[in-house]
This record gives structure tokens, sequence and C-alpha cells, in this order.
């Protein structure tokens, strides 16, 4: 069974004839069999869909590595990290090895916990951390969570609430809608409307959600709030990092959001239109930033930081890596290092955003 054959599969057995955007992202995106991340084929770097700072540098890692362990010697944490949502693994080598660098007793304390539900993926990190004894692979936070139990650390993810599958709301007339995924006669995706009666939706809206102009399409990020609850719950003490692209409530009020930010990348390229090339591209949103504030505070976690992420790393020692050099060779080391220092403090596409308990 292909992944379209098993959406229409779906749409034509539920009760509507139609699945909600969310159950659409499931399936294209995790799919155990066929899912976009399940899959065994690159999604970053040059052979894949799209870059992230971890594949750009590993300057960005080790910046962030500083970070880390500054953050649970400040705060008195146990020395433990977990990183969610690891991809292929960029970001871990150079992280450990510059908190080995930076700060040798600290590392030997270390445990770093990987949480990857891909199996592509985590045989990639695997293959990168055998030599590690102080990295653990899960392939839930569930799993996870049964394993350690109560939680004191840092929590670290690099571009993964975008990926979390959304409910999608768009007001017409005076009414809100819920955008779904059904059939045209030819079998065809298409989008369908339902008039919105989901209390779970209307309840986020009223609790975490800002004002929805006339004719506006929103996304409603669920399952990033269960996700944000159930690490909550879980953790005793520690800081969430959260590295992601976001708009403020006063931004998603925008004219130029009207249309939401549901979108696609496939081989580097912006995709408009979300139903096309199902499970083989990838599918994002950017995330709500006042919303995520707001669930952190009813969960009792301080909103310390949203920054961007350039500013941010320079704020934290990305300048201390700048090279001195002679070097003639404009692909060297040095060279290398300095133009991805450059890159990367002007980077204000992603924010920071930094959360205690």
């Amino acid at each position: 069974m292909t992944i379209l054959t098993k959406l229409k599969s779906e749409i034509v057995d539920s009760k509507d004839h139609a699945i909600t955007y969310e159950r659409f992202m499931e399936i294209s995106l995790y799919d155990e069999e066929h899912g976009y991340y399940s899959s065994n084929h690159k999604k970053t770097g040059k052979a894949g869909d799209f870059y992230t700072s971890p594949g750009v540098h590993e300057v960005f890692s080790r910046v962030m590595a500083r970070v880390f362990t500054s953050a649970i010697i400040a705060d008195d944490l146990h020395p433990v990290i977990v990183e969610m949502g690891a991809g292929e693994g960029d970001f871990i080598l150079s992280n450990l090895e510059e908190i080995q660098r930076y700060d040798k007793s600290f590392f030997e304390k270390l445990t770093y916990y990987v949480v990857e539900s891909s199996p592509y993926h985590r045989k990639i990190i695997e293959n990168k951390t055998k030599d590690y004894e102080s990295v653990h692979i899960y392939p839930s936070l569930e799993e996870l969570k049964r394993h350690i139990g109560v939680f004191q650390g840092i929590i670290f993810s690099n571009e993964l609430l975008d990926a979390f599958p959304v409910r999608v709301i768009e007001e017409k007339q005076g009414e809100l809608f819920e955008v779904m995924v059904g059939l045209t006669p030819s079998e065809e995706l298409t989008e369908v409307y339902k008039l919105c009666t989901d209390h779970a939706i209307l309840d986020w809206i009223e609790s975490y959600g800002y004002q929805i102009n006339k004719g506006q399409r929103i996304e409603v990020p669920l399952h990033m709030t269960n996700w944000f609850e159930n690490v909550a719950n879980w953790m005793e003490k520690g800081r969430i990092y959260t590295i992601d692209y976001g708009y403020t409530d006063e931004e998603w009020c925008h004219p130029a959001r009207r249309t939401g930010s549901l979108r696609g990348y496939y081989k580097h390229q912006l995709i408009q239109n979300p139903l096309e090339n199902p499970g083989r591209m990838d599918l994002t949103t950017h995330i709500s930033l006042d919303a995520l504030r707001r669930i952190g505070e009813d969960h009792q976690f301080k909103w310390i930081e949203c920054e961007f992420q350039g500013r941010f790393l320079v704020n934290n020692g990305l300048l201390d890596f700048v090279q001195n050099h002679n070097e003639q060779n404009p692909f060297s080391p040095a060279h290398k290092i300095n133009r991805a220092v450059n890159w990367l403090s002007q980077m204000n596409q992603f924010q920071v955003i930094v959360q205690r308990k």
C-alpha cells in the first residue's frame, strides 16, 4: 500500500469523507512504512530538502554546548541533556566534543539522551555515537520517561515543533470552519470545509489563540500543546531550549499571514500546496510564540528569553570561534569557520526560546 493509497482509504472510510490536516500530516510525515521522516533518504543538506543550522557548520553546536554547560551549572541541575527530534544527529558529536573541551569534569558526569522516532535516523545516530557511552537513544519520549522517571536537566530541540501536525481553521463570514482533506470526483486530494464544532480547537483558541481576522487561516497546534504539557509534567526542574521559526500574536495578524503558514519543502523549493507530494516532502508551520509562552506559564515555566538565533549565538560566544589566519586557500578550515560564523551571526529566520522551571 502506498502512502497515497492509505490516505485515500482513510478519507473514504471516514465519517465525513475527509480527514483533518493533523491526520494528513501524521501519515505523510510519520507513517512507519512510508512517512517522510521514516523513509531511508537524506532530508537535510545539499542532497536533501532543507538545511539546518547544525548542518551548516559544527560551530553552531559548539556554542550551544557552552550554553548548556553554563546553564546546568548555574541552575544546579542534573548533568543531563535530552535532544528531541535529533534527525540525522548533525548536532550531537560536535556538541559533546565541545563540552569535553570546555569542561572535562562536567563532561565525565554528563548523560546525553536522544529521542528520535525515525528508525532510519536512529541507526545513523547509533553509528555516529558508538564511541560515547554517555549517549542513549530512545524512539519516543514515553520510552525515555519509563527509563529515568522524574527529570532534571536540559531539553533541547532544533526545528522540531514546526514539524508537529496541526489542525487548520479558517474564518468565513463570521464563523470558524475546519479545513480538512478530502477527494475530488477524480480522486485527487483537495481541501474541504466543515463548520468547526470541536471543543478542543475552540478551547485552544480561547486559551492560547489570538484575534482571527476576516478570511484568515490559522494553524491550531494541539499536538505541540500536548507535547509541551507532557514534557512539563515530567520535568521537575530545568530549562527547555527551543530553536524554531514562529510569529508573535501581532505578527500573525499582519495581512501577509492571512493564508496561514503550512507549507512544504521539496528539494530546497518552497511548495505552497501542502497536499503535493505526500510522504515525499517536508511539511512545516511557523509556531505561535505567544501561545508557547502562555502554555509554558500555565505549567510553571518562566519565559526567560526569545531572541533571534544570530543575536543569541553572538551573545553566547559565537565570535570567540573566529580564526585569525593568513590562509590563502578559501576552502581551508579557518576560512570555512569564519564564513559559518558570519552566516550564523546574521541568521534571523529562527528564534531561540528559553523557558525555565
